[in-house]
Parts: C-alpha cells; structure tokens; sequence
C-alpha cells in the first residue's frame, strides 16, 4: 500500500483526530506569521542594535524557560489524558495543581538567578541591556506557565484552546499593541518591546488557568487530595533534557554572537535567524502533520508503508528547501532590504548559509521526528548532544573570523550531525532508509511505459 493510501485510511480512522491535528497547524502557521511581522516591526523601530539586544533577551529568555518547564509540557499530555480516561480524578486534579506549582518554583529560581548575575554585572552593560534584562527575567516565568497550561488544555481534551493561547495569541496580540506603539509615534526601545510581551503573557497565564479549571470533569475539581504517590519527575526530566538541546540547536549562535560580536551585528543575525524560521515552515508542517502518521504505521509494523512515506517527504522537502537556497542566494539581498531595512542587507548571506543548513537536514529526512515517535528518545539526546557541542566549538572561531556568516555556517555543522547520526540510527536499529534515494532507485528500475517485452501468445 503506498504512503498516500496509508494517509487515507487515517483520514477515515482517525477524522477528528486529523481535523484537530488540522487547527493545531493552522494555529502555529499563523502563530509563526505573527511573530515574524513582529519581528519585522521591532528591527525597523529598534535598528539593529536595539534589535540584538532584544533578540538575545528572547533567546536567553526561550532557552531557560525550557530547563525550567522539567519536560512537563509533554508529561502534561500524556498523564492528564490517561488519568481523564481512567476516571482517576484525585490524580488528575493533583497533577493539573502539581505541575504549575513544579514550573512556577523552578522558573522562579532560575529568574531571581538570572537577575541576581545581571545586577552583579550590571557595571558591564548598559542602561538598556540591563532594563531589557531584567523583564526578560520576569518574562520567563510567564511564557514557561503559559507553555505548560497550553499542554494541560491538550492533555485534558482541549485541543484548540490548548494551541490558541501559546500559538497564536500571545504572539499575535504583542505584534498587535506594538505596531499600535509604533502608529501612535510612541518612542520604544527593547525594554519596552520585552515589556509589552510580558503583560500579554501575565493575561494569557490567567486566561489559561481559568479555563484548565473549567476544562477539569466535574468530580476531578470536587475530588479529595488523593493517597498515591506519582513518580512525575523521573519521566518528566528525560523529556527537559531533549527539549532544552532542541532550543539550544536555535540559540547557541544568537548568544555566542551577543558575547563575540557588537549589538549591530548580532541583530543583523538576529534578523537571519527570523528569516530562516520562515523558511523552515515546510519542514515545520511536514513534521506536524505526519507525525501521528509516522507512530501508527511504526506501531502498527507497517514497514514498507513507512519507508515510502518517509522517502517521499524527504523528497518533497529537499525539493522545497532547495527552491529556498537558490532564492536566498539570487534574491535575499533585496528582500531583506525591502523588508526589513538597508541596515539589515548583510544578512542575506547568513540567511544563505542558514537556509543550506536546513538543506542538509531535509536530505536525510525526518529523523529526529522518526526517533521521538518510535522510541528513540534516548538515542536522541545522545545525537543532540554531541551535535550541539561540535557546533558550538565550531562557533567561536568562526564568528571571530567571520561575524554573523560565521555563526550561521556553524549550524551546517549540527544540522549535518544530527541528520546524519539519525539516519545512520535510523537503518541500523530500526531497518528504515530516512533520504529519498529509495524514490531513485525504484524509479531507475521501473521500465519505461512501452519498453516491455511484448508478452508471448
């Protein structure tokens, strides 16, 4: 059966599920839309030194929140949807309570730290580097909250309402009040873009409580404090561990740069990296819409089913992210002058080398999808350690000699790692080829229409 028929069968088997998975998407498309039009507005308004510095802020500020979450997002699913279905309604009150309070304490400490180091050091850096500091300090808590309670909402049934307030509407209301700011003549600078970001996060946190606890079942909110024990946090941090590398593979050259390099030239990479998002949005869908896909026909021991399905996408995407290098090259320049600003045209060529990086991913396919929906979690973190630690030894000289270009060619480093350690785990112990050269040599041996041997009476 080929990969399009095993899609239409889980379109019948699975219609709500699809349809969800659906809004889901269309949700974190239009959520990535705004938070580049956000990004549009602030690099005109802030320029590129104001634009670095309220770039590494967020990136800092990203980053942390992830050790902080503990891998609770994704527990947060899986737990809560099991103790719904199982109609064990102390457990599920204590964990809806239980996790917030984990995240708030943890994201508190690592906040009042971050603070704490700033004020240390705040004789090595500016008045506006020490502002933005510090509400991206706040900032962090409430984003990490938000995050969590969105995943609370999932794992209690509410698909929408789980993706709508950390997909959608906390990056599009920002985008909102700050081009309303910017309209009304009002001077900004990147403490008050962070701080405008942190009061609709404050909102979007008491919105997300208010309806996790509408969302709670009738018994689960009159239920009493429960006697088990739930072993949470052994799970949990196996999980924060690979999602902290997974930020870390998008922030490590964003920080080495606001430490090696000047304000201007880190938002001009700044800018390079909110391009490169953009034209990694095929390879964000793809994973999205194909990773329920991926689990069931790997679940189900649909081999073959698989193998084209995942040699397919790799093929699709290969295509895609080629049309964008060739694009980056020819007419990055003049985009990003158009779009963004003449100060800005330098990030053309890191936008190039950024878009080659993704290049080199999306030829060997959809492996970390692959591991992380068929048990290879752990194999995993393995491959985004060693990953991640070669590119960031390959940073440091190469943003010393060559600046924001430098940076972006290190991320060819990781991405080529990491493709190629999961597709080398991926035919090793799961027997699965992740490219596209499957296609190929299946197409060279299928005879030409008309080149059969005529058949013998």
């Amino acid at each position: 059966m080929s990969a399009l028929a095993s899609l239409k069968s889980f379109v019948v088997e699975r219609q709500a599920l699809l349809m969800a998975s659906l809004s889901s998407l269309a949700l974190r498309v239009a959520g990535l839309v705004s938070t580049f039009a956000l990004g549009v507005t602030l690099a005109r308004m802030l320029g590129p030194a104001g634009y670095g510095i309220y770039g590494l802020v967020i990136t800092v500020v990203a980053l942390v929140m992830n050790v902080a979450l503990l891998g609770t997002p994704q527990l947060a699913v899986r737990e809560l949807s099991i103790r719904d279905a199982r109609g064990e309604w102390a457990d599920l009150k204590r964990l809806t309570i239980r996790f917030p309070v984990a995240v708030t304490a943890a994201s508190l400490i690592l906040a009042g730290g971050a603070a704490a180091l700033m004020l240390v050091w705040r004789d090595q850096m500016t008045g506006e580097q020490l502002a933005a500091g510090l509400l991206g300090a706040a900032l962090m808590p409430a984003m990490a909250l938000t995050m969590l309670l969105a995943a609370e909402l999932r794992g209690l049934a509410m698909i929408v309402k789980g993706q709508l307030i950390d997909n959608f509407a906390r990056p599009g209301l920002s985008f909102v009040f700050t081009l309303g700011i910017v309209l009304g003549g009002v001077p900004l600078g990147p403490a008050g873009a962070i701080g405008i970001q942190l009061t609709v996060a404050v909102a979007a946190v008491a919105l997300s409580l208010w309806w996790v606890w509408k969302a709670l079942p009738e018994p689960a909110r009159h239920a009493g404090p429960g006697t088990a024990r739930i072993q949470w946090l052994s799970s949990a941090l196996p999980l924060g561990v690979v999602d902290a590398l997974r930020q870390l593979d998008g922030a490590y050259g964003v920080i080495l740069m606001g430490w090696l390099a000047s304000d201007v030239d880190l938002g001009v990479f700044r800018v390079a990296v909110a391009c490169g998002t953009l034209v990694n949005m095929p390879l964000t869908i793809a994973h999205v819409v194909f990773a329920p896909t991926i689990t069931r026909l790997f679940e189900f021991d649909r081999r073959d089913e698989l193998q084209t399905l995942l040699s397919a996408a790799s093929g699709a995407m290969v295509f895609v992210l080629s049309l964008a290098v060739l694009a980056s090259w020819t007419i990055g320049r003049p985009l990003i002058i158009f779009v963004f600003g003449h100060a800005y045209a330098d990030a053309w060529l890191p936008l190039f080398l950024i878009s080659v990086a993704q290049l080199i991913w999306t030829f060997f396919g959809m492996g970390p999808i692959l591991l992380a929906m068929c048990q290879g979690e752990r194999h995993l973190t393995k491959i985004y350690a060693v990953a991640e630690g070669a590119a960031i030894l390959a940073a440091v000289p190469l943003i010393r000699s060559y600046g924001a270009a430098g940076a972006a060619a290190a991320q060819m480093v990781s991405a080529a790692l990491i493709g190629f350690l999961s597709w080398r785990y991926a035919r090793k112990v799961l027997g699965l080829e992740l490219t596209f050269l499957p296609l190929l040599r299946a197409f060279r041996r299928a005879p030409m229409r008309g080149s059969e041997a005529p058949e013998r009476s």
